[in-house]
């Protein structure tokens, strides 16, 4: 309804002929636009105003409005009053907008028809009321800036500084309704009635589609992407209780599959980002800390996780071919905490102190029970085996085969593992400045005497305006890490003798096994000091209209010092043995990138960055080995040692030249097109093949646009979206391209031999990968969500070649490009707002993964397919690579049952006479053995028998997330899954009484024996050796985990102190049928497999409680 319609006759007429002149004119004027505008159809809703200025006039704010909007503002300038604003204003609606400027001003607007705007005086003399009140997120920060308006008024007012505001008004104001607003915050509102005092809770826009993501070289608002991009925020970040940077994205991002290792301090985790894409290189991403490229995931310890603001991982080739050669794996973009400005100085303090606790899913056997276990082991070898001494020897009356100790080495070696985590932080910022500084202190002990570690990490943030359109930057991390590293592991204590003493009759360690004992290992040395320095100086400045020009100079340093020291009493030489490593590494980066950003008639948008980058990196290393020191006090000395027993130093540098260029184009905010290039230049490569090219083009059509979608009003957002473009890595050492010598010895003569024969043909591993995707938010943004589905194939695999020593003399390699592999897969992210009320809030987030990787060639163009396989197959491995299988499938021999008697093994020794062999599998093989299939039919079990036996990858992994808050308490909880993928479990390798090790209760009760041969496994004889593997030791490693829970308490403290309180918990249940400790771990040096269990530490959880508090 027009606003002449809401008139009085006489208000009419008091209006058109009682004020002046000018006004009548003005009234009248408008009058007969709106009769000739009547045929346009209300468009209020869908204008949108920017204005970001902190000092403009009423007059210049309101010119603004009419030039974004096209809306026809009248005004008498008599009546405007002369104050300055401060705005604001980021696309927000019309109406909105005008809100906050007429409540700044003094002023109150009312609507004329459709497309006008009446700016009038407000009431003075009328009867007010006042409100007051406190607007806070919900995290308890608060929100500064925040609008606050009476429903369908212009009445409003915005938060201090302390979220604080008052909010004066005519008491005859007929509308009882506040509403409460901030970019980024879901819209409240409050019924005022007889209430005085507001304390407002507003929760974050999950859902808002202007929500910005870095996306290399700039930002973008998810509404506007083209890629496929997973963001983590802070408020999931800012829940974790997590000892490093890499392990923060665990079960958080769809397509992401994040693996913990053996759990030592200071280890860092495996991030896959939709498959691994390299035979031999990383297939880690690409780490970009502030915008600074980052290849070892070890750097990011040089952050804390407290520092980090949000972290976006770059999937496709549309949104990672920005950074070239470098993305195959995908690209993981970290921002850092900053200071904001116009903040007053803030201090946040956080301390947590964490308790690891083994998960001990096993019984390990000792004393008595022990020796009886192996004597029965030891009788029952005795009816196949009569003659076997060793087992003879065990059964004797007075046999001293079998200690009389009983010696906990698991409790011997173990000790209680805490860690203490510490983070001060002081930020804050004014018109012409902002600053952040942040120091921590992480401290761990691990679950084995002698596993510590420290570390000291300090960082600082600003950038100074130092003309409006000049400004400068620093951003530096600092840290320093010392590590002592355990000698033994858990896994060796359980697998030693519990039969044997710590300490011998003479009070030395006991040596009667050839080897050190567990606790003896402890006093091993092995230390480690790391220095971590990156840093980054820039400037920006803004050249014209839309153009902006910035220059960065960053630096990445590391040095790691390393002494190990093996005391005499550990040797059967009785002799000492010593060594020192030094590291240094040091990378240079040069980016200058010019962007540019312009609107123009209102349907077209134009954002695009062009940059130049220049890389250098250098380092070296030198290790050298001593044996016989003089004593086991002066162990840090080198010189001290008696000889020298070896020695090297190693040299690595590379260079890289870039030259990109990203255009995204926005049509009628409907169409959205992405244009990326990157030309690099490395010097890893030969001269042939030096340079690469990565482009990616990418389209993407907002359907809800549309004006067909109106009427479907469920729908709010859908957007169908594809890519396509290119991606590559360069896997290879510095100077791969180039034939290298390496100083040896023959016959006592010093000699050179030929190591390393140049290629300077080699090419780079490149990735073509085609993504399409469905984007949507439905219901009111209650349920949001993306589909995604992705082909990358990637060819031209760089594989290091060894020529067989009878035609070199020698080893000899050559790196070549041989082979090809894909990852197909599909992506689900869903994120529901369950539920929203003024008290409780349940948001839920699950994220579903498949991917699929096989490779597909591993011979050079040109040869037969077997020229190769023996090459890259043709190890004893466990886990391979083979043409038509996932990298790292499992290679072994197949199960066909447990032989029950000696007539079988007659049957398979007269099969193997028939083929011309002497026996099927050796002349020692007994009942209760297992029979190994014989598949190429020679007659012999033996290499040629190994096939793939399993895949190792799973069918599906992701996780789920939910976040719950009633009032003052949230409870945040975080789940991890994986259907299906096989892991190695050998525990039963390691139940060995042939060997006399340690035993654990797994299957010991249904090994297979002359009165059990219904058993599960198969018997244990003395003097075995350990067994080939066969797909009996592969176990499916499904689970269902909670990974982490925490409930936090926001303390009611007063407005100047804010704090929370919380306890935590990780890796509280898994429901799995893999009978390991952990299935979800693998041996995170394996660039490929390393699924099986792990010989460090066994699983653990964690609890934890901390306190947060803000000044």
């Amino acid at each position: 309804m027009s606003y002449l319609s809401f008139m009085k006759k006489d208000e009419l007429w008091n209006r058109l002929v009682a004020k002046p002149p000018k006004m009548r004119l003005l009234v009248m004027l408008m009058c007969i636009f709106c009769t000739f505008n009547a045929m346009f159809a209300n468009v209020l809703a869908d204008k949108t105003v920017t204005i970001k200025s902190e000092n403009i006039s009423v007059k210049e704010a309101l010119n603004m409005v009419k030039k974004q909007t096209g809306i026809h503002i009248m005004y008498e300038d008599a009546t405007l009053n002369n104050v300055p604003l401060k705005l604001t204003l980021n696309k927000e609606p019309l109406e909105q907008a005008l809100s906050v400027i007429c409540s700044q001003a003094g002023m109150r607007y009312e609507l004329v028809e459709n497309n006008y705007v009446l700016i009038l005086p407000i009431d003075r003399n009328a009867k007010r009321r006042t409100i007051t009140g406190v607007i806070k997120d919900d995290m308890g920060e608060p929100v500064i800036g925040a609008s606050i308006v009476i429903q369908g008024t212009t009445f409003g007012t915005v938060a201090n500084m302390d979220g604080q505001f008052m909010l004066s008004y005519p008491e005859n104001t007929k509308n009882d309704e506040l509403m409460i607003s901030f970019i980024g915050m879901q819209t409240v509102k409050e019924k005022i009635g007889n209430r005085h005092v507001f304390n407002v809770k507003m929760e974050s826009e999950v859902t808002n589609l202007d929500e910005v993501v870095v996306v290399g070289y700039g930002t973008s608002s998810v509404k506007d992407l083209t890629g496929s991009v997973a963001s983590v925020g802070l408020k999931q970040l800012s829940q974790l209780n997590t000892p490093n940077v890499t392990s923060m994205l665990q079960n958080l991002a769809a397509g992401v599959q994040v693996s913990q290792n053996t759990g030592v301090p200071g280890e860092t985790v495996r991030v896959r980002v939709r498959g691994a894409t390299s035979l031999t290189g990383s297939n880690e991403p690409l780490y970009v800390i502030d915008g600074v490229p980052v290849e070892d995931p070890s750097m990011l310890d040089a952050i804390s996780p407290n520092d980090i603001q949000s972290m976006d991982v770059l999937k496709d080739a549309s949104a990672a071919a920005i950074y070239g050669s470098r993305a195959a794996n995908g690209v993981v973009i970290v921002t850092t905490k900053k200071g904001v400005e116009g903040s007053k100085p803030t201090v946040n303090f956080n301390y947590n102190v964490t308790t690891d606790v083994q998960i001990k899913n096993f019984r390990i056997l000792y004393g008595d029970e022990w020796r009886e276990t192996v004597r029965r082991f030891a009788k029952e070898t005795l009816v196949y085996d009569p003659s076997n001494q060793y087992a003879l020897e065990i059964l004797e009356p007075n046999s001293t085969a079998l200690g009389s100790a009983n010696t906990n080495w698991f409790d011997e070696v173990k000790q209680t593992a805490i860690r203490h985590n510490a983070d001060l932080t002081v930020s804050g910022g004014s018109k012409v400045s902002k600053y952040l500084i942040s120091l921590s202190i992480f401290d761990q002990q691990g679950m084995v005497k002698g596993g510590d570690l420290s570390r000291y990490n300090a960082r600082v943030s600003t950038e100074m305006n130092v003309l409006p359109i000049l400004r400068f930057g620093i951003n530096a991390n600092m840290s320093y890490t010392d590590q002592d590293n355990a000698g033994t592991s858990l896994f060796s204590a359980q697998g030693y003798r519990p039969d044997m003493p710590i300490y011998n009759d003479n009070g030395e360690f006991d040596m009667s096994t050839g080897q050190a004992n567990p606790v003896a290992n402890t006093y091993k040395k092995n230390h480690d000091n790391i220095y971590r320095i990156m840093g980054t100086v820039y400037g920006e400045v803004d050249i014209w209209k839309g153009f902006r020009f910035r220059s960065s100079l960053s630096g990445n340093l590391q040095f790691t010092e390393n002494n190990s020291f093996s005391p005499s009493f550990l040797s059967t030489r009785n002799e000492a043995s010593g060594s020192e490593y030094h590291y240094k590494y040091s990378k240079t980066v040069f980016d200058n990138t010019l962007n540019y950003n312009y609107e123009f008639n209102k349907n077209h948008v134009l954002d695009a960055v062009a940059g130049i980058s220049f890389e250098r990196g250098i380092s070296r290393s030198t290790r050298m080995n001593g044996q016989t020191y003089p004593d086991n006090d002066i162990y840090t000395n080198l010189g001290s040692a008696a000889s020298i027993s070896s020695w090297g130093n190693g040299y690595n540098a590379s260079g890289l030249f870039s030259s990109f260029a990203r255009i995204n184009y926005k049509l009628m905010e409907r169409y959205l097109f992405t244009f990326t290039g990157r030309y690099d230049g490395s010097s890893m490569f030969g001269s042939n093949n030096r340079y690469g090219f990565f482009p990616s083009g990418a389209i993407a059509w907002r359907i809800s646009q549309e004006k067909f979608m109106k009427n479907l009003t469920f729908i709010n957002d859908l957007k169908l979206r594809a890519s396509v473009g290119t991606t590559g890595t360069q896997n290879l050492t510095s100077f791969s391209n180039r034939d290298l010598y390496e100083a040896t010895s023959y016959n006592n003569l010093s000699a050179i031999i030929h190591k390393q024969v140049g290629n300077r043909d080699i090419r780079w591993e490149k990735s073509t990968q085609y993504d399409l995707g469905l984007d949507f938010a439905l219901f009111d943004y209650r349920l949001t969500g993306s589909i995604s589905g992705y082909i990358k194939d990637t060819k031209d695999l760089i594989w290091s070649f060894d020529f067989p020593p009878s035609a070199t003399g020698g080893s000899m390699q050559m790196n070549r490009n041989i082979g090809a592999l894909t990852n197909r897969g599909i992506e689900i992210n869903l994120v529901g707002r369950v539920l929203s009320t003024k008290d409780w809030n349940l948001d839920l987030t699950l994220n579903m993964s498949h991917n699929k990787n096989k490779v597909t060639k591993l011979v050079e163009e040109g040869r037969a397919q077997s020229a190769m396989d023996v090459v890259v197959q043709g190890s004893y491995a466990d886990q391979v690579l083979a043409v038509g299988y996932p990298m790292g499938a499992f290679h072994g021999y197949e199960y066909a049952g447990i032989i029950q008697d000696q007539t079988r093994i007659d049957e398979l020794n007269a099969y193997a006479k028939s083929k011309g062999q002497s026996y099927y599998d050796g002349n020692s093989l007994k009942p209760g053995h297992l029979e190994i299939k014989d598949l190429n039919g020679d007659g012999i079990i033996n290499y040629n028998d190994r096939v793939i036996i399993g895949n190792p990858d799973p069918d599906l992994f992701g996780g789920l997330t939910a976040n719950l808050s009633y009032k003052q308490f949230s409870l945040f909880a975080n789940f991890g899954y994986q259907i299906g993928g096989l892991k190695i479990y050998n525990k039963t390798l390691q139940n060995l009484p042939g060997q006399l090790t340690g035993l654990i209760d797994y299957g010991l009760n249904d090994r297979w024996s002359d009165t059990n041969k219904d058993a599960k496994y198969p018997a244990l004889y003395i003097g075995d050796g350990v067994p080939r593997l066969t797909d009996h030791e592969l176990f499916n490693a499904s689970f269902f985990r909670l990974q982490e829970v925490r409930l936090t308490y926001n303390l009611p403290l007063n407005k100047v102190i804010k704090g929370q309180l919380f306890v935590s918990a990780t890796n509280l249940f898994t429901l799995t049928s893999y009978p390991g400790t952990d299935p979800a771990t693998v041996n995170s040096n394996s660039n490929y497999g390393g699924n099986y269990e792990t010989s460090t530490y066994p699983g653990f959880r964690s609890f934890s409680a901390g306190l947060k508090i803000n000044l």
